[in-house]
């Protein structure tokens, strides 16, 4: 059998998978999705720095017993287009086979594993984001959540003043995948959300924009936008990112997170444009994505605006819009110049 992308490899090797993306947030992708992914019949659609970041999870389905999964954290390079790339796929899949041969759930050596991690397209990423996997796959295969969970349960329900600091951080993102069954303890984040300690409300909130929380979560964050310090505004953006992944959220023009960043962006910080291009894109339509680049345009940072611009053009989902916006013939002052000496600059490049 031919095997020419690396979704052929999986299935072709009798494997079960599942895959996630590890770029922006740390979500599912369908078995079909993946496999139209690897085909190009569709284009990443989470392109982090003009890279594809995910991680593939298998093992062999013909297991007679539960067995632990494989794991690997790829990066490959996307085209002008948006599609991963062919070239790489190809390349990591020939070292996977001169290595392992075409049973690649088989065990491994420690001299196999060693040459594998020699890999360019393997990474390493961040604690929170392994911490964010693999909560998620605890949950998905029914497992108990890790030994940490209790102690950050009983700590998020009633804060000490120095307990934050022997949390484990596993332990966090296993509450947060699990919230959706734990009314009483989602109340208490609500009401206690302002008072926790900084370094346990920036660890909650990193959990948080990795999962789907309950709605009444969100419902109780959204107003407090308006009412905290830059510092906490940042962490309860952080924690909303959910929001602008719902079904048809983007949609939803009475959707009250749109309303309450139509306020806030007149005065956003640098972190949080950041953030809300990188967390909650898919609320970046019509009315918001136009007051969103008027901010980016008066940031006084042409580094920003590129970045940020040169990140929203690579994501499918909002290039047409921003394109269709940029295009306009009466495009505010700030932006028109801000967008000029972007395509200049890249021009120049």
């Amino acid at each position: 059998m031919t095997i020419n992308y690396l979704s052929d490899l999986l299935e072709q090797s009798q494997s079960d998978f599942v895959v996630y993306d590890m770029g922006r947030r740390v979500v599912p992708m369908g078995a079909e999705q993946f496999t139209a992914i690897c085909a190009q019949h569709q284009p990443y659609p989470f392109p982090t720095q003009h890279q594809a970041w995910f991680a593939v999870v298998f093992w062999p389905k013909l297991a007679t017993s539960k067995v632990e999964p494989y794991l690997w954290f790829l990066r490959m390079p996307l085209d002008e287009r948006g599609l991963l790339s062919l070239t790489a796929q190809q390349d990591f899949m020939t070292q996977v086979i001169t290595l392992l041969g075409q049973q690649i759930s088989g065990a491994l050596t420690e001299q196999q594993q060693q040459q594998l991690q020699q890999s360019a397209y393997l990474f390493t990423p961040a604690e929170v984001k392994r911490a964010a996997l693999h909560a998620q796959l605890s949950k998905r295969w029914q497992r108990p959540p890790s030994i940490y969970y209790e102690h950050a349960q009983s700590e998020l329900l009633s804060p000490s003043s120095e307990g934050w600091q022997q949390l484990g951080l596993q332990g966090i993102h296993d509450v947060c995948q699990r919230l959706e069954s734990d009314q009483y303890l989602t109340t208490s984040i609500a009401a206690q959300w302002l008072d926790y300690p900084e370094p346990l409300q920036k660890a909650l909130a990193e959990a948080l924009e990795h999962c789907q929380a309950p709605d009444y979560l969100y419902q109780q964050l959204i107003p407090k936008l308006a009412d905290v310090s830059n510092s906490q505004r940042l962490q309860t953006l952080r924690a909303l990112a959910g929001v602008a992944h719902k079904a048809d959220a983007a949609l939803d023009k009475e959707l009250p997170l749109v309303a309450a960043l139509t306020e806030l962006l007149p005065h956003a910080s640098a972190d949080e444009l950041v953030i809300l291009a990188t967390r909650l894109w898919p609320l970046l339509q019509g009315e918001l994505l136009l007051e969103f680049m008027q901010r980016l345009a008066v940031s006084q940072s042409s580094e920003l605006f590129a970045g940020i611009v040169s990140d929203l053009l690579r994501v499918p989902s909002t290039r047409t819009q921003l394109l269709m916006l940029l295009q306009q013939p009466e495009l505010p002052a700030p932006v028109a110049a801000a967008w000029q000496q972007f395509i200049i600059k890249q021009s120049r490049s």
